[in-house]
């Protein structure tokens, strides 16, 4: 899943994905080898400006892809909301031509720290959580063109039977371009309708570094 969630080298060197409607979005991955191949287990991070802020940094073992923490703002990367635990997003390896498994993480496991000046200020609950990888098929993405493509389906402010989910997103994730698009729906009276979407679609040249001065946010 990795192949799908980061942009592939040797691009992510010097190109990332851009606008579309909105921010764009600097691959990176620690440890990086340089090649295609990745590490038992590590950290990438999905940053959103040039200025290396704000961002979303992600964690993988040889089990999971989790999420760690994300921007809280857009201008302060000392303030950011941090899971208690990582939250598992997917399992590392799925099937090459089917869906990943669908995880679901109670709600005692779904907890977050808001953070500011480094330091853990507020801790509140997620609710219950629900997570899945569709199939791939092929998408036809701005300049890059017919790419193979998993969505990220992410629900939670579920109930105790995962139903009813309050809030979902959904990311588009292409092999070798990583993240390409995202949905944000509010569920109204049992549907889903969409609040934003951001289009992330044009492959460019740039490339950033992220802006960490907290080691709690990616440690």
């Amino acid at each position: 899943m990795l192949n799908y969630f980061v942009m592939g080298y040797p691009a992510r060197v010097d190109q990332s994905m851009g606008p579309g409607n909105a921010n764009p979005i600097y691959s990176s991955i620690v440890p990086d080898y340089g090649n295609n191949t990745y590490s038992a287990s590590g950290y990438f991070i999905w940053t959103k400006s040039l200025t290396g802020y704000p961002w979303d940094i992600k964690t993988y073992d040889s089990k999971f892809v989790y999420d760690r923490s994300t921007e809280s703002g857009w201008n302060d990367p000392t303030s950011f909301k941090r899971f208690t635990a990582d939250l598992p997003m997917t399992q590392r390896c799925v099937r090459s031509g089917g869906a990943g498994a669908t995880l679901k993480i109670p709600a005692s496991n779904t907890s977050y720290k808001s953070y500011s000046q480094c330091l853990p200020y507020l801790t509140q609950p997620l609710g219950y959580v629900m997570n899945s990888i569709s199939a791939p098929n092929t998408v036809n993405v701005g300049n890059v063109g017919p790419t193979r493509t998993r969505r990220f389906t992410y629900k939670y402010s579920c109930d105790a039977n995962y139903a009813n989910c309050q809030f979902m997103e959904v990311y588009s994730l292409g092999l070798g371009i990583g993240l390409f698009d995202w949905k944000y729906y509010v569920n109204k009276n049992g549907s889903y309708t969409l609040q934003q979407e951001s289009i992330i679609n044009q492959e460019q040249g740039g490339q950033t570094v992220p802006s960490l001065p907290c080691a709690s946010s990616y440690e």
